[in-house]
């Protein structure tokens, strides 16, 4: 991919258009379904932290911490869902610019890779929830082309990859997808329907 842009910057870019994006939401839309099967937006925000605190402990090349259940995820969040994203966010943030970070092998949810393919799977995973909050909420995602191009040339390496070693993780790729947004290519490769559209009742 020419011109790769900086990663760090990529992963400032998701975190804090994923901030803003919590921030524009009201706690009656907590308990909306969103494209996650199963998951109401509180959950998604919830593993959304879980997973931010997770890749955190990757940057610093710390044991993943048991209790970040990203199948099953708790309560973090309690009645402050931005700032507690905001405090993860900073530390996942901080770790990354550790010296040293990006380069060597690090931990990843599928066992060790290069550190930066870590990182990039830290910015797949936070503008993929991104948008699946988006969408239950009905609210911008914010996510624009250059967040996308990046994020979907990782996705096409990256989802295969993880499928191949946990196949319950992602449904198949959704393949009738022409003539669509780069931001629909990406979510289409997860198994998500790019054409998901909110249903604004509670569950």
């Amino acid at each position: 991919m020419s011109n790769y842009p900086d990663p760090l910057r990529m992963l400032d870019l998701s975190q804090n258009r994923a901030a803003a994006v919590i921030a524009s939401i009201s706690n009656d839309q907590m308990s909306l379904a969103t494209p996650c099967d199963l998951w109401d937006v509180k959950d998604v925000i919830n593993k959304l932290v879980a997973s931010t605190r997770l890749f955190t402990g990757f940057g610093l090349r710390q044991q993943p911490d048991p209790s970040l259940d990203l199948i099953n995820p708790k309560d973090l969040i309690g009645d402050d869902p931005v700032g507690v994203y905001l405090a993860a966010a900073k530390e996942c943030r901080d770790a990354w610019r550790t010296p040293g970070a990006l380069d060597g092998l690090a931990t990843s949810t599928i066992g060790e890779a290069k550190a930066r393919a870590v990182l990039n799977a830290r910015i797949f995973d936070t503008t993929v929830l991104t948008w699946d909050i988006s969408q239950a909420c009905d609210v911008d995602h914010l996510i624009d082309d250059e967040q996308a191009g990046y994020v979907l040339f990782v996705a096409e390496r990256l989802v295969p990859a993880v499928r191949s070693q946990s196949p319950e993780r992602y449904k198949e790729e959704v393949t009738d997808v022409t003539g669509t947004t780069t931001v629909d290519q990406l979510i289409a490769i997860t198994g998500r329907n790019p054409s998901w559209k909110a249903n604004l009742q509670r569950n």
